[in-house]
């Protein structure tokens, strides 16, 4: 997916969505799967999310990011391997099988942040 970082807050991808159960939390930020979020300072975090326990985070880092240009940001799923990716570069590649299936989600922190050029495929 194509996305345009907000310059006042985070979007993200999420992937593997295996329930939608933030809707029985009112503190629930995230649903049930993996989650790719990117700040406008470039920090990243990979990380695996289940209801009522503490996110799992699977890996995490910083990379140069403009908020004024459009990247192309990925998740990668191959069995238990999940890929991120930002701009056709490998942020992480974890191996983890808490979510084998599942929706997938776009998000922002309530910012402004935009979303271009989906694309799902089966492998």
């Amino acid at each position: 997916v194509d996305v345009l970082v907000s310059q006042t807050g985070p979007v993200t991808l999420m992937g593997r969505i295996d329930s939608a159960n933030l809707f029985h939390d009112d503190d629930a930020r995230y649903p049930s799967g993996y989650v790719l979020l990117v700040n406008p300072d470039g920090r990243w975090k990979l990380f695996s999310k289940k209801y009522t326990e503490t996110p799992k985070t699977l890996a995490s880092g910083r990379i140069e990011i403009s908020t004024l240009k459009w990247h192309r940001m990925g998740l990668n799923f191959h069995g238990s391997q999940i890929e991120a990716v930002m701009d056709g570069k490998q942020l992480a590649s974890v191996i983890d099988s808490s979510h084998t299936h599942g929706m997938i989600g776009l998000g922002t922190g309530w910012n402004r942040g935009q979303f271009d050029n989906l694309s799902v495929s089966k492998n």
